[in-house]
């Protein structure tokens, strides 16, 4: 799901910006959904602290309670992933250093090919996306995408009642369940226990008899049940 989440006291741009994602995410086969805002308040902020999918800002530079770059800076306090696109009603060169330092993905004059330009500009971010699959979430207060591709295995720790996503250099514990966690996945995840579901991609080899599982880092698990043993057999 890819959430577009527009702020714009303009009603005007609002509807053009509106149409612009609709007509641009046309062609493409993924869900989406378009959260409207004419001003920085609770809403905006409940969703900049939500752990959603992917989520792409496109945010008015002026604003009546909070710049563009104000929004901007409250969203970088938790989350370094999602894309922002600031809208300008001139060419505005000074802001260049704050392109930088926020990570800005552009900032578009609304005077100067703005619909083709912002229309180029999600198109990019889409093809950029589908490329890479990730899981969103929420850890120690910061919000983290994580490409699917990069996880070894996803576990529920029963004495901590949290479910723990394991990469080569990081371990989350958050607080969703497995199940939720794993309706986010694709079929290269396999479930070899009751509370665990591996990435088969990253299987180095299976010590069946053991029920030992060991990773192409080095890394291993003894998280292999027999009631999944076969199953992991044919898919590997």
């Amino acid at each position: 799901m890819i959430n577009f989440i527009l702020c714009d006291d303009n009603k005007y741009v609002t509807d053009l910006n509106e149409t612009i994602i609709k007509k641009v995410a046309m062609p493409y086969d993924f869900s989406y959904k378009i959260y409207s805002f004419d001003k920085y308040n609770i809403k905006l902020k409940n969703l900049i602290n939500a752990p959603l999918d992917v989520k792409i800002y496109i945010l008015d530079l002026e604003l009546p309670n909070k710049t563009g770059l104000d929004i901007a800076r409250e969203i970088r306090k938790v989350d370094w992933d999602s894309i922002i696109i600031i809208l300008t009603s001139h060419d505005e060169l000074e802001l260049n250093m704050s392109k930088q330092k926020l990570l800005i993905f552009d900032f578009i004059s609304k005077f100067d090919n703005y619909e083709e330009r912002l229309s180029d500009s999600i198109k990019m971010i889409i093809n950029k996306i589908d490329r890479k699959k990730v899981i969103c979430f929420k850890c120690n207060k910061e919000i983290h995408h994580v490409n699917l591709d990069n996880i070894l295995y996803i576990y529920k720790d029963n004495l901590s009642d949290k479910t723990t996503i394991v990469t080569a250099t990081n371990e989350y514990p958050i607080n969703e369940s497995l199940i939720n966690i794993v309706s986010k996945l694709d079929s290269r995840f396999y479930q070899t226990h009751r509370a665990c579901y591996v990435n088969v991609d990253k299987i180095d080899s299976v010590d069946f008899k053991n029920s030992i599982i060991n990773f192409n880092n080095g890394k291993s698990i003894d998280y292999l049940s027999r009631n999944y043993k076969k199953g992991l057999r044919e898919v590997l």
